[in-house]
């Protein structure tokens, strides 16, 4: 490669490499780990989820995550988005749970991309209740649903580092082309031919 093409190679491979890197960040294979979980309730219907590092500080990255439940009798709760509060790390459901045993359920999208279950008594009592989700369930193995997600992820994946590719080596191409062209018409030409100076008789 000449010199004049170095610099901007070296800046289309820094871009190249840092949206390689953003795609492997968002996808479910690069965000299995660094959370702890764990999912709480009042005991009167409210629920609410806390997220730390491995190191015990809360989680101060954006965090995707929605809340589902049934109960025993086999009523059903939508999945409804949990909403980031005040607080870091921490995601409230919106609404409360009617009296009953309900089994929650809590998921993830990335870059955490987990599932979380967890089992409340609510009543009239105020009986806090916590479930550590230390070590979850990857969304990928929580459903065919998710493992559609990941596959879909995956290809999305391989789609952008194949345009990166193609793009970076489509500008390379364009730039020693121009350069060509370029040392092409400032080269000195040859001599031009000189007429006769008469005409044959």
């Amino acid at each position: 490669m000449k010199p004049t093409l170095r610099r901007p190679a070296g800046l289309l491979l820094a871009a190249a490499v840092a949206l390689v890197s953003a795609l492997l960040w968002s996808s479910p294979a690069a965000a299995h780990g660094g959370a702890k979980i764990a999912v709480n309730s009042d005991g009167r219907g409210s629920v609410w989820v806390s997220v730390t590092s491995d190191d015990g500080h809360p989680y101060d990255g954006f965090i995707d995550a929605s809340l589902s439940a049934r109960e025993t009798d086999g009523t059903a709760i939508a999945p409804a988005k949990l909403v980031q509060s005040s607080a870091p790390g921490t995601l409230v459901y919106m609404s409360t749970l009617p009296a009953g045993s309900w089994n929650v359920t809590v998921e993830f999208g990335p870059p955490i991309a987990r599932t979380c279950a967890a089992s409340f008594q609510v009543g009239a009592s105020n009986n806090t209740q916590t479930s550590n989700c230390d070590a979850p369930t990857p969304l990928a193995a929580s459903g065919s649903a998710a493992a559609t997600k990941s596959s879909s992820g995956t290809a999305w994946l391989l789609i952008g580092v194949a345009a990166v590719g193609g793009v970076v080596v489509a500008v390379l191409a364009l730039m020693l082309r121009r350069r060509r062209d370029t040392e092409r018409a400032a080269a000195p030409r040859g001599p031009a031919r000189k007429a006769k100076a008469g005409s044959r008789r």
